[in-house]
């Protein structure tokens, strides 16, 4: 996903990346000017095979802000050091930097230990991406799945459930799993009252919509939605399976 870069703790999922770029009120692409040791105060607890260092940084691009920003940055980063406790070479380095809110004189701080990655193409577009759609508020905040049900249909093996979710706006979502023999099982949203097929989209991997899905949702149907029925809970079990791993490594 991201080009190697010695020193740095990668964001290895899509979720990591959603995770950080949801938490994190600034984000910068900027150039490394220089690197100097902590001392004292700010260099305590710091942990082994890693070197806590001050990072003065540039900025070259402002990707999320609340506001205007200083043109140089200074935040503190535990890098790790090599076998030889050498610390990697970062002068002159194009960076994406997860930030807190920055003072006026351009002191910040890291929002956590993968904060800091190395620029490039694909993060910087994922990143885009992420915070345009969070920002657009078409995309629902899901809280809980609060009901279910589930109608078989004509044929053996042919079914379809459909799980009413609760989201942050109080408006309607609805996720519809369609089982037919012979055919991939369809896993649809709805935005909405009109619940058909019309109406439902598939769940593309690798969105907000997706990341909020299989982040969040329950791994078994509560029993409260239905899930003392095994097959709606079987149901439940397989879109979830269907939409994949969450990925999230922490």
């Amino acid at each position: 996903m991201q080009a190697a870069a010695p020193g740095f703790d990668r964001l290895t999922s899509y979720a990591d990346v959603a995770e950080l770029t949801l938490i994190s009120p600034v984000i910068v692409r900027a150039s490394i000017i220089r690197t100097t040791r902590a001392t004292g105060m700010a260099a305590a607890g710091v942990a082994a095979g890693r070197t806590r260092l001050v990072v003065t940084a540039s900025v070259t691009n402002v990707l999320v802000a609340p506001g205007a920003l200083a043109g140089r940055l200074q935040w503190l980063w535990d890098a790790p050091t090599d076998a030889q406790g050498r610390l990697p070479a970062t002068k002159g380095l194009d960076v994406l930097a997860f930030l807190t809110n920055p003072t006026v004189s351009g002191d910040t701080r890291l929002m956590s230990r993968r904060s800091l990655q190395a620029w490039d193409p694909a993060l910087n577009d994922r990143v885009l991406a992420l915070a345009s759609a969070a920002r657009s508020g078409n995309v629902p905040v899901i809280r809980i799945v609060s009901n279910g049900f589930r109608a078989a249909g004509t044929v053996p093996g042919e079914s379809e459930s459909q799980f009413f979710l609760t989201t942050a706006d109080a408006k309607p979502l609805t996720l519809i799993v369609q089982n037919r023999p012979g055919e991939v099982r369809r896993v649809m949203l709805a935005q909405g009252d009109i619940i058909d097929d019309s109406a439902a989209a598939r769940v593309q991997p690798d969105t907000l919509l997706w990341y909020r899905l299989v982040c969040f949702l329950p791994a078994e149907l509560p029993a409260e939605a239905g899930g003392d029925d095994p097959a709606l809970a079987g149901d439940w079990r397989g879109a979830l399976a269907s939409l994949g791993p969450c990925g999230k490594t922490g």
